[in-house]
């Protein structure tokens, strides 16, 4: 599952699979998402220098995501910020493509386990087996096999003038199987949005439209906490978008109804020149 905030201010709760479905049929032939942002773009005219102007993400990045190629894009929420971006200037559905963009480009399979110092320890474990002495290997061999006669010795003895008793077979008690959890997920939920102040200073060195793009945690207490900016076409906009994110508020995330913290959520701030 996943979540975006809306114009109202709202946040809707988005199933994957069902985004990644809807992407693929309109998606047609194309090998991959990036396949398909390149034809739409190309097919208004729009060559990547352009779309790099309009949307202040970097022309590099836009062949990137086009190429479904994350080497060659920022940490992961970074890069997830500028497809949704790219998506919404094409007017495409930003967050079934974004779902996509994940799944190409490798973000939801699983991290590989290092099995370097497994093996290690398994080599070293060989060597001091093939280390052992053969006197001591034949000792402990010797020892185990005494002991197991031992034991059948002393199962076959009876005292004298006493019977044998009757082997008793304790009574299986079946333990019911604990119920199974069912994991529930919700998302977190804006509940109040403060948009930023455009800052009139930074009006005469300004384009029509400047980005900042946010990256922060949503606390169990529904609180914004590590707040920081991730990409901005201009600094002098930043301090007024953290400002304005450090007054939102969230009904927090939940997991089988307890709050937890909700990790890399990110927002595009938009200003507009006046």
């Amino acid at each position: 599952m996943a979540s975006g905030a809306t114009a109202n201010g709202s946040a809707e709760i988005v199933d994957m699979a069902d985004a990644r479905a809807r992407l693929a049929a309109d998606a047609g032939e194309f090998e991959n998402v990036g396949a398909r942002l390149a034809a739409v773009r190309e097919s208004r005219g729009v060559d990547l220098r352009e779309a790099a102007a309009r949307t202040h993400i970097r022309e590099s990045h836009l062949t990137a995501i086009e190429a479904v190629n994350a080497s060659g894009l920022p940490a992961r929420p970074y890069a997830l910020g500028f497809v949704r971006t790219y998506a919404e200037f094409l007017e495409l559905d930003a967050r079934a493509v974004v779902e996509q963009f994940k799944f190409d480009a490798g973000y939801d399979a699983p991290q590989k386990i290092e099995t370097e110092k497994f093996r290690a320890g398994e080599e070293a474990a060989e060597t001091q087996g093939r280390d052992m002495s053969l006197p001591v290997f034949v000792a402990i061999i010797a020892f185990i096999i005494w002991s197991a006669w031992q034991i059948t010795l002393t199962s076959k003895v009876t005292p004298i003038g006493e019977a044998p008793e009757a082997a008793t077979v304790a009574p299986v008690i079946e333990t019911p199987a604990p119920p199974p959890v069912a994991g529930d997920l919700v998302e977190a939920r804006v509940i109040e949005r403060i948009e930023p102040v455009y800052p009139y200073s930074c009006a005469s060195g300004a384009q029509a439209a400047e980005t900042v793009t946010v990256s922060f945690t949503v606390t169990a207490a529904g609180r914004i906490s590590g707040e920081r900016v991730a990409g901005s076409t201009n600094s002098c906009f930043d301090e007024a978008s953290l400002n304005a994110l450090r007054r939102w508020r969230f009904e927090p995330q939940k997991v089988d109804g307890t709050p937890k913290p909700a990790y890399d959520q990110i927002h595009v701030f938009r200003f507009e020149r006046p």
